[in-house]
């Protein structure tokens, strides 16, 4: 049986943990021209199948938030720059795809509602983007990941930094 993910307080179970998303399905959204286009205002725009180092059940979880999924959509679909992000690209990464995963890419997330950079933020944090994305090359999650979803402390040097630097992110303004 699939753990569900729809509200914060659902979401809260892996609040700042790296997931590995194995699957992305948009379902009343799409992005065209820079712009998210929803069929409704109460459907979510996509659901996502996460793989958490704490959890052996699988997670599903819907993305409630329009910058969210712009950020998965551009991490999945189309390479580009998310209106309301920041984009971190390290100066050594490798060409990316620019018309979605490529075949050694992962994508993962971290969803936390605790991130955010000025309390005026904070007091609206349900109305808030809570997910940073992520593409690294593929076998990263597994490579990083202990038995609670952390980083693996017996990382160290090159290897820790290899181990978590992604090879593009895209970041809310609003976070840190």
């Amino acid at each position: 049986m699939k753990r569900i993910l729809l509200r914060d307080e659902d979401w809260a179970v892996i609040d700042g943990q790296q997931c590995l998303v194995t699957n992305f399905v948009p379902l009343s959204a799409k992005v065209e021209n820079g712009k998210v286009l929803a069929v409704d205002s109460f459907t979510p725009y996509a659901s996502v199948e996460l793989k958490c180092g704490n959890f052996t059940k699988d997670i599903k979880g819907f993305i409630t938030h329009k910058t969210d999924f712009a950020m998965l959509w551009a991490a999945f679909k189309h390479r580009t720059e998310v209106p309301g992000t920041r984009i971190n690209i390290p100066f050594d990464s490798p060409e990316l795809n620019p018309d979605g995963l490529g075949e050694n890419e992962e994508v993962c997330l971290t969803w936390t509602r605790e991130n955010y950079k000025f309390a005026a933020a904070r007091l609206f944090k349900r109305f808030m983007p809570k997910l940073i994305v992520m593409v690294c090359a593929k076998g990263t999650f597994e490579l990083s990941q202990d038995d609670t979803g952390r980083i693996r402390p017996d990382l160290q040097g090159w290897a820790r930094v290899r181990a978590t630097l992604p090879l593009v992110t895209w970041t809310p303004e609003v976070m840190r």
